[in-house]
């Protein structure tokens, strides 16, 4: 080439780049923008907070928002836009997360990020206030994250927590939440084929101090709960010294039937076969085991609970 120099050779090869480094900068640009007020063209209005962002950025992470500026809808054309339902700083720290990809869950602000990450569709934040209340679960709280879990269709953590107090029913029973919960929760669990409990002494016990913790408004409950109570479960000696004696029991003559019922399956084993209901059925304890020894070996199997078992 006359005049110049030949840089491509006649093969015309050429390279790719790639900057793993090009995104994260960007929006580490992009967001010291925001926080100077540059080229932002939406004003986000919540409660007495005012968070100024860019369009584009939130909807790109956040379908609820790419709907609004996208569509035909009013927002779309405005630059100030109040959001309701939300709580301010949730929605501060969540616009903050569509710049960073970096947010921190924790006790202070799980109960108001995630409603907000589920109005948003920030799936991601979402998931991970599951994962944190997931890994919260205690016999004092599991109740009150299994009904947050409801609440909010978080279906994944709504079963996991319901499987946590039917595990550690024994310990739940005893907690302020179980004693505050509407009759058709405690009829539910205590109807449950697979409610840990090592005899249905638990049972009954949980029941009673349930019922007599607001005795005026829930004794009138009693024959609907103690028939989710498996009676023929208990032993006689529990059945005639506890049951028998009971007030609340003995008010009720629907209670008196369950008893007779429950007696005669300990008096009378030929009928059995006969008497066999629901409430004979022994409960499946997931997760619990005993050992049982046969020819000489030991084998472990899922453990139920055996009439006239005693705590």
């Amino acid at each position: 080439m006359e005049g110049g120099v030949q840089l491509l050779n006649r093969d015309g090869h050429s390279i790719s780049h790639n900057s793993k480094r090009h995104y994260h900068d960007a929006f580490v640009c992009m967001n010291r923008m925001r926080q100077r007020g540059l080229l932002c063209d939406i004003v986000l209005h919540v409660g007495t907070k005012e968070i100024k962002a860019h369009k584009v950025v939130l909807a790109s992470c956040s379908p609820y928002f790419h709907a609004m500026f996208t569509n035909e809808m009013s927002e779309s054309r405005q630059t100030h836009v109040t959001l309701h339902d939300i709580d301010p700083q949730a929605l501060e720290q969540l616009v903050q997360y569509a710049y960073t990809a970096e947010i921190v869950v924790g006790e202070g602000n799980v109960q108001t990020l995630l409603p907000a990450a589920s109005l948003l569709q920030l799936n991601g934040v979402r998931d991970a206030c599951c994962k944190f209340l997931l890994s919260q679960l205690d016999p004092s709280n599991c109740l009150g994250i299994r009904g947050f879990a409801d609440t909010h269709s978080c279906s994944d953590l709504l079963k996991s927590a319901h499987k946590y107090v039917l595990q550690h029913f024994v310990e739940v029973s005893k907690t302020e939440e179980f004693m505050l919960l509407p009759l058709k929760q405690v009829l539910d669990l205590i109807s449950s084929d697979s409610l840990n409990v090592p005899s249905e002494e638990e049972v009954y016990r949980a029941v009673l101090s349930w019922v007599k913790h607001d005795v005026d408004s829930r004794r009138q409950h009693v024959p609907r709960l103690m028939k989710c109570v498996r009676l023929p479960l208990l032993s006689r000696d529990f059945l005639m010294s506890n049951v028998d004696t009971e007030l609340l029991v003995r008010h009720h003559s629907e209670c008196k039937d369950l008893l007779i019922e429950a007696l005669k399956y300990h008096l009378m084993p030929e009928q059995r076969g006969v008497l066999s209901n629901s409430r004979t059925r022994p409960r499946r304890c997931e997760g619990a085991s005993t050992v049982l020894f046969a020819v000489g070996k030991a084998l472990s199997r899922p453990r139920l609970d055996r009439p006239g078992s005693r705590v």
